[in-house]
C-alpha cells in the first residue's frame, strides 16, 4: 500500500564530495522524498546517487518524491524554464515532483555560466533586488506544470499574506 506520509531527507548542507553516496545510502535506508534545491550546490552529485539507486533496483524513479527550488535570481519569467530545465539536467531526471518558489524576493539574474548557483550576493558582495513581481513568477510556475517539468508547485519562506495574495491569481 501507498504511504501517504514521508520522511524526507534533505540536501542543504550536504557537500558535493559526500553528496552522491550520501543519497544513495539515504535510498538504500528507505528514504523516498528527496529535498534539494539549486542554491544547494550539489544537484549533480544528488543525481548520481539516485541513479545508482536505480540502477541497482533499489528504487524506480516513480517511487521517489524529488523536490527541488526555483532560487532568487531566476524569478523573471524568461528565466524561470531555462534554469528548471538546467536543473533537471544536473539531477539526470525529466521532471521534479515537487518545484518551490525557494523565497519571495526576486534578485537581479546572475547568467548561470557565469556563476552557478548564483547565491545571495553580486560580484561586489551586496545584495542586488530585481524588480519582478511574484505574479510573473508564478505564471512561470504554472507554465511548468502545464509542460511536464514539475508535478507540482509550491511556495517556500513566505508568510500567510504572500500565500493569500498568491491563491488570488494562481490556477
Amino acid at each position: 500500500p501507498k504511504n501517504d506520509v514521508m520522511v524526507s531527507f534533505g540536501l542543504w548542507k550536504v557537500t558535493k564530495s559526500t553528496c552522491a553516496e550520501t543519497v544513495y545510502q539515504a535510498i538504500k535506508a528507505g528514504y523516498r522524498l528527496l529535498d534539494g534545491a539549486g542554491d544547494y550546490g550539489n544537484e549533480k552529485e544528488a543525481g548520481e546517487g539516485v541513479r545508482r539507486a536505480i540502477q541497482e533496483g533499489i528504487v524506480k524513479r516513480e517511487e521517489l518524491f524529488i523536490t527541488s527550488k526555483l532560487w532568487n535570481t531566476f524569478h523573471a519569467r524568461e528565466h524561470v524554464k531555462p534554469i528548471t530545465k538546467k536543473q533537471l539536467g544536473l539531477w539526470g531526471i525529466d521532471y521534479f515532483d515537487l518545484f518551490l518558489v525557494h523565497f519571495p524576493i526576486a534578485l537581479q539574474y546572475v547568467d548561470p555560466d557565469h556563476r552557478y548557483p548564483p547565491e545571495w550576493f553580486d560580484d561586489n558582495g551586496r545584495v542586488q533586488l530585481q524588480n519582478t513581481p511574484l505574479q510573473e513568477t508564478w505564471g512561470a510556475m504554472e507554465e511548468l506544470v502545464d509542460e511536464g517539468y514539475a508535478k507540482n508547485i509550491g511556495l517556500s519562506n513566505c508568510n500567510g499574506s504572500l500565500i493569500l495574495d498568491v491563491l488570488r491569481y494562481a490556477r
